[in-house]
């Protein structure tokens, strides 16, 4: 019995907004969210994540394919697992 895959549900809305905002949206919604931010330290997270959010969305625009929502869904499930283990770092990368 193979158990399928689950998608996370922030990974879920971040596709949708990669794959149905532009940029102009998407830096509309990351504003939103930094001004909403409670405290200074999550106003930091919101800025970083929305900021790499955008980067994404102009990397993904200069493919040559556009992935599917449930390709984004699925490399952002990835994205996300992974650094939940890692406890927020990013990898180190040895060449």
């Amino acid at each position: 019995m193979a158990i399928e895959p689950t998608v996370d549900p922030m990974a879920a809305q971040m596709a949708q907004l990669l794959s149905q905002s532009d940029e102009d949206e998407l830096r509309e919604v990351v504003k939103r969210w930094v001004e909403t931010a409670v405290t200074g330290a999550q106003r930091r997270v919101f800025q970083e994540f929305g900021s790499r959010l955008i980067e994404l969305k102009q990397e993904l625009r200069r493919a040559p394919v556009q992935p599917t929502r449930e390709e984004l869904e699925t490399m952002l499930t990835m994205m996300l697992r992974l650094a939940a283990q890692s406890g927020g770092r990013a990898p180190d990368i040895k060449p």
